[in-house]
């Protein structure tokens, strides 16, 4: 039975925490920027991003539902992958390593932890734990999630040791899309989890538990000005809205259900 994990990126623009049910699943997302400052749309603030996501059930002995889509992001908060190195999806997916000239393309990095097993029992008991290595690249047009992980497994599910019952070095690609959050310009994280890391056997559900990342504070000169990967451009008042978009995967009992999360945090 193969154990793998899927990574998640939640983008967040500032200290923060939102924790909402949906069917089975609680999500929680907490997050905090690297550099001081509110930005707006005339002075914009390159910043790096702290965050954490966590899914739990409402019975802890449970793992949770599979979560299939995903958009992240906050007020404020918006990208500019068009001006940093980048590197193909093509160059990450299924390769055992991730060839040099990408190195220029890396921006952040982290640990995501999963649980896996029979879509019939969903207990924490008859699951496996794998905890992957996070990776994060610019592809020009969003980031590539780059997950590594090997033997042995970790010993339990509060371990944080890389480790994972199979060998894995796989990708997930992901875009920036422009919308407004909290009435400001924002970009969302948005991705899909691949069918082999949703179900790597027929009859195996793999769940994120949670999903830890640093995004570095990354700049540059462009036309005389320094432009942030990520940058700060306000927020309507005192506080930066969080916000995380949820698809759960249609199953044999109900279809696909989404779920928005929400968190004012400090601007």
């Amino acid at each position: 039975m193969r154990k793998l994990l899927i990574a998640v990126v939640a983008l967040t623009a500032a200290v923060a925490v939102a924790s909402v049910a949906y069917a089975a699943n609680v999500y929680t997302v907490t997050g905090s920027t690297t550099v001081k400052g509110k930005g707006s749309a005339t002075k914009h603030i390159p910043t790096g991003i702290k965050l954490q996501f966590d899914v739990t059930e409402t019975d802890s002995s449970k793992r949770g539902t599979v979560v299939e889509k995903y958009a992240l992001g906050a007020e404020g908060l918006v990208t500019n992958p068009k001006f940093f190195p980048k590197c193909a999806f093509s160059d990450m997916d299924a390769e055992p390593i991730v060839p040099a000239k990408c190195n220029k393309a890396l921006v952040g990095s982290g640990i995501a932890k999963n649980a896996a097993g029979s879509s019939g029992d969903q207990s924490l008991a008859s699951s496996s734990p794998c905890n992957l290595k996070v990776r994060l690249y610019n592809n020009g047009s969003g980031m590539i999630i780059r997950l590594d992980g090997g033997p042995p497994a970790p010993p339990s599910f509060e371990s944080n040791q890389i480790g994972c019952v199979l060998p894995l070095h796989t990708a997930i690609n992901g875009k920036f899309v422009k919308r407004r959050i909290g009435g400001v310009t924002a970009s969302d994280f948005t991705f899909s989890v691949p069918q082999n890391l949703k179900h790597p056997l027929a009859g195996i559900d793999n769940s994120i538990r949670r999903s830890v990342s640093n995004v570095k504070l990354k700049t540059k000169m462009v036309r005389g000005k320094r432009r942030g990967f990520y940058e700060k451009v306000g927020c309507k008042g005192k506080t930066r809205l969080v916000r995380g978009t949820f698809v759960t995967e249609a199953n044999a009992s109900q279809g696909a259900q989404t779920f928005t999360a929400t968190k004012a945090g400090k601007c």
